[in-house]
């Protein structure tokens, strides 16, 4: 049977806590409690609760930009926006505790970790940017207006949606969500 570094332990307790209490309700010792380590362990770890809940938020980001490049891959057009809207949802729908976290925290600049996160969130939405910029040129429109904004409204779009059907409609399928989203976009 394969072990669980503590690290990973710190970091899902972490996530279920602060799902449950907020970040800021969240406690070390709870931590610790729900990982099944000493407290010490997640000093160890981490030099703090800020620096836990940062690497919890990085961490939401580079899994979304994991899935968002291999769901790219090679297409284009509408397919492409279909790929990333189902990879965004698929993500969310993973860890839907994580997804609540990222969501409270995506605007929030007054975190401690907000400096390390803001690159790795706008490397994210360049993938949506991207994306509307390519659906945009196959339709012959300009694509000089759709700037990063817009991606981030897509991706806004998207995780409201998907936040939306995890906590209150979890009975639809992934793919009638994903196509309530893609709804909005012109054809």
């Amino acid at each position: 049977m394969t072990r669980t570094p503590t690290r990973d332990l710190i970091l899902a307790a972490a996530v279920r806590t602060a799902a449950e209490k907020g970040i800021t309700g969240a406690s070390m010792d709870e931590i610790a409690d729900r990982a099944g380590v000493a407290k010490g362990s997640l000093y160890y770890n981490f030099p703090s609760k800020d620096a836990i809940f940062g690497q919890v938020v990085r961490d939401g980001f580079d899994r979304l930009d994991i899935a968002l490049r291999q769901a790219r891959g090679e297409a284009k057009g509408l397919s492409a926006m279909r790929a990333v809207t189902v990879a965004t949802l698929e993500v969310l729908s993973d860890s839907p505790d994580r997804a609540k976290i990222v969501a409270a925290e995506i605007f929030r600049t007054d975190r401690p970790w907000a400096d390390v996160v803001a690159p790795v969130r706008a490397g994210v939405v360049v993938h949506y940017r991207e994306v509307l910029q390519e659906y945009a040129a196959a339709r012959g429109e300009s694509t000089d207006a759709i700037t990063d904004i817009a991606g981030a409204a897509f991706l806004g779009a998207i995780a409201g949606a998907g936040l939306e059907w995890l906590l209150f409609h979890k009975e639809r399928p992934l793919p009638e969500v994903a196509e309530q989203v893609l709804a909005l976009m012109p054809r």
